[in-house]
């Protein structure tokens, strides 16, 4: 570790101490409305994603811009999550979330309106996908910053674990339902994301705790100095960067996205060529929601036991057996099986990594924190998926298989190598521990203001 009091210092969280049976009700009752808002908008998020394209080809019968309003909705990621990150960290987290969740409730209404009034309104579902995921990432980031100060600390792995499964249950039916809701009606999907949205926009509401943050910014946006707004940004990768275990896992996650996108895009060439249906595929890619869902349920009891580092570590190196199944056996339906697998271990190491960051990371710079690792993580997904097809064509399935099987190969060697796991508070000789806590308190203390707080 290269941090000092960072990852020795507790960080507190939100929703109280729990001792009081009236503020354990509270938190609880504030996190079940939280997720389950998150849940249902997430649903209408991912159903809406899965029938662009569809409706993009219904309308114009043309790939390409079928591609383009596919990536209309992922594209916001790579450019927003850092600077959403310092947005979440100077202004009011719960507004953010209410206004972005409104925001997509009059894009859905707005597209569906347009979907019936215009003859050719691609260009409109192309901007409304834009707006959806810009508002996606704003919620996100927002979202996952401010589930600290509703949930103790004690309940951490819990918390995370649950809003993991709740990713990947809407990964699971969200495709899906977006499918059969496009085959009922073309704008059905969006009338669905509108009324998601609305419930995410009530739970919000009915919260008890708003204050999600320690301090905010006084300031408007377009007031901060270029200076302070790039010192800023840097808050988040100078975080990540100075913990040695943070930043190799990250960048061992990053890696392994580029190739689990090109191993989906592999088996899905592979299954098609040998004329499987489009049911069997679709099957096969809820493979990955089904099997992260089971291992977020399963991980907080884990991560408890084994330490956020531990579990990690344990993940990272089951990894390479399933890629290597996926090079060995030409048979696309145990490949996706092992894909699945890995979507297992990912779930634990997602949460793993968030508690980590809850417990090490100052609450004035977690935003920033979580926009920089999304940015690492999500650029990466886009990263692999326009390359895994050039590859593929070029080099071929097997060929591809086995060369993503020795990349990650690499990639367990390098985070073997390279990882420094964080030292527990418990560590160290009895004679200066008082003196090292003594030091880690004075140096917290002085980091207890945040860096740029006048922005």
């Amino acid at each position: 570790m290269t941090a000092t009091s960072p990852e020795l210092s507790p960080r507190n969280g939100g929703g109280g101490t729990g001792s009081s049976s009236q503020a354990e009700a509270d938190w609880r009752r504030d996190f079940r409305l939280l997720l389950s808002g998150s849940a249902f908008s997430q649903l209408g998020t991912l159903s809406a994603a899965a029938a662009n394209p569809l409706l993009a080809l219904a309308l114009t019968d043309s790939p390409i811009v079928a591609g383009w309003v596919a990536a209309a909705s992922t594209l916001p990621g790579l450019f927003l999550h850092v600077p959403v990150g310092l947005l979440v960290d100077r202004y009011d987290r719960w507004l953010i979330m209410l206004v972005s969740q409104a925001i997509r409730v009059v894009n859905s209404i707005a597209l569906v309106i347009g979907l019936c009034v215009f003859d050719e309104p691609w260009k409109l579902l192309i901007g409304a996908a834009v707006i959806d995921g810009s508002c996606s990432v704003f919620f996100r980031i927002a979202e996952l910053a401010a589930v600290r100060y509703v949930v103790p600390d004690g309940e951490a792995e819990n918390a995370m674990g649950m809003s993991e499964a709740r990713h990947h249950l809407a990964v699971v039916l969200g495709r899906p339902v977006g499918g059969v809701l496009f085959s009922l009606g073309r704008v059905s999907p969006y009338i669905l994301d509108a009324v998601t949205s609305l419930v995410s926009v009530v739970s919000l509401l009915c919260l008890k705790t708003r204050s999600l943050q320690s301090s905010k910014s006084t300031k408007k946006p377009w007031m901060v100095s270029r200076k302070r707004v790039i010192k800023s940004f840097r808050e988040g990768f100078h975080w990540i960067s100075r913990d040695k275990f943070m930043s190799v896992s990250l960048g061992a996650c990053a890696a392994a996205n580029i190739g689990f996108q090109i191993v989906i895009l592999l088996l899905v060439v592979e299954a098609e060529r040998r004329q499987h249906s489009g049911s069997v595929i679709g099957a096969m890619l809820a493979t990955s929601g089904f099997s992260g869902f089971l291992g977020a349920l399963t991980a907080p009891r884990a991560v408890r036991r084994l330490t956020p580092p531990v579990t990690v570590k344990y993940c990272v190196l089951a990894w390479l057996p399933l890629l290597l199944v996926v090079a060995c056996v030409p048979n696309p339906l145990v490949g996706i099986c092992a894909w699945g697998l890995c979507s297992f271990m990912g779930a634990y190491i997602n949460v793993s990594l968030a508690v980590y960051q809850g417990r090490v990371v100052p609450s004035y710079v977690l935003g920033r924190v979580e926009g920089a690792s999304q940015f690492l993580t999500t650029g990466a997904v886009t990263l692999g998926a326009g390359l895994g097809g050039y590859i593929i064509t070029v080099l071929g399935t097997r060929v591809t298989a086995v060369l993503v099987a020795g990349a990650f190969c690499l990639i367990v060697i390098s985070f073997l190598a390279l990882v420094r796991y964080p030292p527990q508070p418990d560590e160290g000789p009895p004679a200066k521990e008082g003196t090292q806590q003594a030091d880690e308190s004075g140096l917290a203390a002085r980091q207890a203001v945040p860096v740029g707080a006048d922005l």
